[in-house]
């Protein structure tokens, strides 16, 4: 069986600020169905490496390719066009909006009455009432309730039931667990875990590389704008994981060697 073509590809990716090397000649792929945990302490660079595959960032050298063709133009509502979703804990959702509106912030549905456009709330209300269902939220919270009534970890699935309604292709979650509690942890990193399984294409960053590599199928470290290691969570355990961190990607002798 021929191995699966990666849905997104970088190749040789550089990145300059002024004389800042943000990003220094990264090459990685992403797998459709995947679960990959993106790893490095702050400054590493994969918060970075993320903004150019979401259109923030074009890179000042090196190939990005999605799908098998070369991206030529980088924009965020292109990204987003090609079903690239970013799920980050803080932003993404306004507290004074609805559920409903925020459901569909910037893709809001219109219905024409005598020829006049109007947003159709109606629309928005019943689907996004059947997601956020579907996704965990308690029974007694409303789509037309403000967001701001919600915790954090109901909020975290607000967003990722719109990225899995609107068929987003890949959904990047930008340290989706901070500040939350132990349940509410759990909760979103089930529902990653279910993304994956619906076929998509997760990309999880975080510190915390022992939650991560209980989740991922493979895990990539970053440090100063490099890629410092790329492996399965079957070749290495967590510990040894940590050990390539606080080596800065020098070899680590793997357990149990002669």
């Amino acid at each position: 069986m021929a191995p699966q073509k990666p849905l997104i590809q970088v190749k040789n990716l550089d990145l300059y600020f002024g004389a800042f090397h943000a990003l220094k000649n990264v090459s990685v792929d992403f797998h459709s169905g995947e679960l990959v945990g993106l790893v490095g302490d702050n400054g590493a660079g994969k918060t970075t490496l993320i903004r150019v595959l979401c259109g923030i960032h074009k890179p000042s050298s090196g190939e990005v390719w999605f799908d098998g063709k070369q991206v030529k133009e980088f924009h965020p509502k292109l990204a987003i066009d090609n079903g690239i979703e970013t799920i980050q804990q803080s932003v993404g959702l306004c507290d004074n909006l609805s559920i409903a509106r925020n459901f569909y912030l910037g893709r809001e549905p219109v219905k024409k009455v005598l020829g006049i456009p109007f947003l159709d709330f109606g629309k928005m209300r019943d689907m996004s009432t059947r997601v956020i269902r579907e996704f965990g939220l308690r029974d007694n919270v409303s789509a037309d309730d403000e967001v701001e009534r919600l915790s954090g970890g109901e909020r975290q699935s607000v967003k990722i039931g719109r990225a899995v309604e609107f068929k987003n292709r890949v959904v990047i979650m930008d340290e989706p667990t901070n500040h939350l509690s132990v349940r509410e942890r759990e909760h979103v990193n089930e529902l990653a875990v279910q993304l994956k399984e619906q076929g998509l294409l997760v990309i999880y960053i975080t510190h915390d590389i022992f939650q991560v590599h209980k989740l991922a199928d493979r895990v990539v470290i970053m440090e100063n704008g490099e890629k410092i290691e790329d492996a399965s969570t079957d070749s290495m355990t967590a510990d040894e994981l940590e050990e390539v961190i606080r080596q800065g990607g020098r070899k680590v002798e793997k357990r149990g060697a002669v």
